[in-house]
């Protein structure tokens, strides 16, 4: 009896190793060959898969051809210097969270700084010891795999969101164009208060869905954003100034420049905002990919990618999508539109001063999305019209 219980019980199979992780790809920018040896041998060892080129015209020209998880950039070039490579990396990412880990031997601190709010991740001053290049490689790869991670997962429960909301859409169809009415009505009221009109709310849904979804056209952006992050970025706009209703009307509509005082206190509608929505979401726990949107826009989109906007003085990727994409979209409305007190920009204009005119306010790699979709946005105004 034994031996017929092991015959129906075979032996389980052996289980097969996970397959490892492929390396991270590192391209190595300097034009001394022997600092690009040295960087290859050093990283080579740790399993990294390197390339290297000696110009910035060649950096970028690899950068297009192949994605690269980190790039090692020498500050000054042949061809052209480092800082403009590094922002056409920025510009033009070839993937997701890239990294950028820049060194000179000449550059000053204020170079440093420039180079850092240009984008660099990191900086590595020459002569630099191996250690030294090691630890900030690998530190600067753990902040990029972290946030790879974090990508992923936002994916999956994006996916299973959009699983859940499927589902039931049939259900609760009527329910979502009430929830958008319903939205679009509280955002008016508020924009009455303002002194603003019903017809800035309806540009910038539309301005919102023209440019997430040409940035969902590039690679920095694809895997980030699908049909349900345009339509909850869409639903959630006219909330985004939702905290001017606990402002006084002393503040809101002064026609002339507000104290230091009075800024502060209209800065805080940031916070008021997304608290309130907050509180929605923790009271009423449904729909929450569409609040947790309208959270990040209330509160953040007022933060610039340098990291000097405010409420929470956030930089970069730290700066949640939804609200770096609604920036853009607003501040392309407030040049375009006419107010008592100046007139409405041109279309050309209005591009020039944030694409131009605007260092450090903005995502670089999503100001190449606004450049390929601008037409459309001023074909958005002129048929919503003010």
């Amino acid at each position: 009896m034994g031996q017929s219980v092991l015959r129906a019980f075979p032996a389980p199979r052996p289980r097969m190793p996970a397959a490892d992780p492929p390396a991270h790809r590192v391209l190595i920018v300097d034009d001394q060959p022997d600092i690009r040896r040295l960087c290859r041998t050093v990283l080579a060892a740790d399993g990294l898969v390197c390339e290297e080129v000696g110009s910035g015209p060649a950096a970028i020209a690899a950068a297009a051809r192949r994605n690269y998880d980190l790039v090692l950039l020498d500050c000054d070039l042949p061809g052209c210097h480092g800082e403009e490579v590094l922002r056409s990396l920025r510009h033009n990412p070839p993937a997701p969270n890239l990294k950028v880990v820049m060194f000179s031997g000449t550059a000053s601190g204020d170079d440093l700084s420039r180079n850092m709010l240009a984008g660099a991740d990191d900086f590595l001053t020459k002569p630099f010891s191996t250690v030294q290049l090691r630890a900030r490689v690998k530190a600067a790869l753990r902040l990029k795999a972290a946030q790879d991670r974090s990508d992923r997962l936002n994916r999956s429960l994006l996916a299973l969101n959009a699983e859940l909301e499927g589902a039931v859409a049939v259900r609760e169809g009527e329910l979502t164009h009430a929830r958008g009415g319903l939205v679009l009505a509280l955002a008016k009221l508020i924009e009455h208060r303002s002194k603003e009109t019903g017809a800035h709310l309806m540009r910038l849904q539309r301005y919102a869905r023209v440019l997430a979804e040409a940035a969902a056209e590039l690679p920095a952006f694809a895997p980030l954003i699908d049909p349900v992050f345009v339509r909850n970025l869409e639903d959630a706009a006219p909330l985004h100034d939702i905290g001017k209703a606990a402002l006084p009307d002393g503040i809101l509509n002064k026609p002339g420049p507000l104290t230091p005082e009075e800024r502060a206190r209209m800065q805080t509608h940031t916070t008021i905002g997304a608290e309130t929505l907050q509180a929605v979401a923790d009271e009423h726990p449904f729909a929450l990919g569409f609040l947790q949107t309208a959270i990040d826009i209330a509160r953040s989109h007022h933060e610039r990618w340098d990291g000097t906007g405010y409420p929470d003085r956030l930089s970069a990727e730290a700066i949640p999508l939804a609200a770096r994409v609604l920036a853009v979209c607003d501040v392309y409305d407030a040049l375009r539109a006419r107010r008592v007190y100046k007139p409405g920009m041109p279309h050309a204009d209005a591009v020039a001063e944030i694409v131009e005119r605007s260092p450090g306010h903005f995502d670089p790699a999503l100001l190449t999305a606004f450049r390929s979709c601008a037409d459309r946005m001023d074909m958005v105004f002129e048929e919503v019209g003010e």
